[in-house]
């Protein structure tokens, strides 16, 4: 797979108020550096941030006021995927939450990227099916068809993963269609074109109850070790903004905490920030709540590191400790 790492121009990127349920807006991007106590005021690009499971913590940090007590102003920028969030990192935002691989790859390929904490630590692709079909657990896939994203996407990577961890040959057992977006996925699905559709939380919980569709199987089931997206800086900002980053941390952490001893007060806040019915939110945090963390595994490090060679996204074994800031937050 050719990867583009050129680059991006932010015109085009969605500017999501740090404002929980703040409006999505066209917008540039502004910095101001630190106080000197760790403070700090600007943007922040973060991967599927309306979208994704993995947002959550940052807006209980934002709504819960943990951003404010570490002297930050932070505005979120979102991206659509990591290697546009690492892009926008380092074309001047200079931090921010991306899939962990990209920036592996985007060190591999020069760029001056670290990575300083983990975010969510479970394989997020899960695999969905209509509530008549007859399959029910994964070894029912057999003979049927599965829609992916694209090839070399997430998707497809843990649906091969996966299938053959449970026994299955990708192309010869089971056959994979790219179809595009988990939306997309679940289209086909729901057309009859395909059996089985890929999505991630908190779309399958929403899928779930308005649908009545049902999760066959997670890719966590099969993958025990994963770092599926994590904090990153460039070099130069951890430079002259490293105790804003540790206030950033922390405030992340407390949010964390909340979703781990009060989760349904965790799910009010981001049901409002993503516009789901609180129920639904529930759900989604009660599945990912052992899935929080700011702290890494080499398992995991190196599990991300063996999918990307795997997929001929890495062509050698990165250099661990000149990438990966282990005691940055503590």
């Amino acid at each position: 797979m050719k990867i583009d790492l050129d680059p991006m121009g932010r015109r085009g990127f969605l500017k999501l108020s740090a404002a929980v349920g703040g409006a999505l807006a066209l917008a540039g991007c502004a910095q101001s550096g630190g106080n000197g106590n760790g403070g700090y005021s600007g943007d922040v690009a973060i991967t599927g941030l309306a979208s994704l499971i993995h947002s959550a913590p940052f807006f209980i940090a934002q709504s819960e006021g943990y951003y404010e007590e570490e002297g930050l102003i932070l505005e979120n920028i979102q991206f659509p995927g990591g290697l546009d969030t690492v892009r926008g990192i380092d074309s001047g935002i200079g931090f921010g939450t991306s899939s962990t691989l990209p920036v592996f790859i985007a060190a591999e390929s020069g760029m001056d990227v670290r990575i300083f904490g983990n975010v969510y630590t479970a394989a997020s692709v899960d695999f969905i099916a209509l509530p008549d079909s007859p399959i029910n657990t994964i070894e029912d896939v057999r003979g049927r068809t599965i829609a992916v994203s694209t090839p070399g996407s997430n998707s497809t990577y843990f649906a091969e993963r996966t299938l053959r961890e449970a026994g299955l040959t990708p192309g010869a057992d089971v056959q994979l269609v790219s179809v595009g977006s988990a939306a997309d996925s679940w289209t086909q699905v729901s057309q009859g074109v395909v059996d089985v559709a890929w999505t991630a939380s908190p779309l399958s919980e929403q899928i779930s109850n308005d649908a009545g569709g049902k999760v066959i199987w997670r890719s966590r089931d099969y993958v025990t070790d994963w770092s599926d997206t994590c904090l990153v800086a460039t070099g130069a900002f951890i430079d002259e903004n490293a105790e804003a980053l540790r206030g950033w941390g922390r405030a992340l952490q407390s949010a964390m905490d909340m979703i781990s001893n009060d989760v349904e007060a965790a799910a009010e806040v981001y049901a409002t920030a993503i516009d789901y019915e609180p129920d639904v939110a529930l759900e989604a945090l009660r599945n990912s709540q052992d899935f929080f963390s700011l702290d890494f595994t080499d398992a995991q490090l190196a599990a991300v590191v063996e999918a990307g060679k795997e997929q001929g996204q890495l062509t050698e074994d990165p250099d661990m400790d000149s990438i990966v800031m282990r005691n940055f937050l503590t």
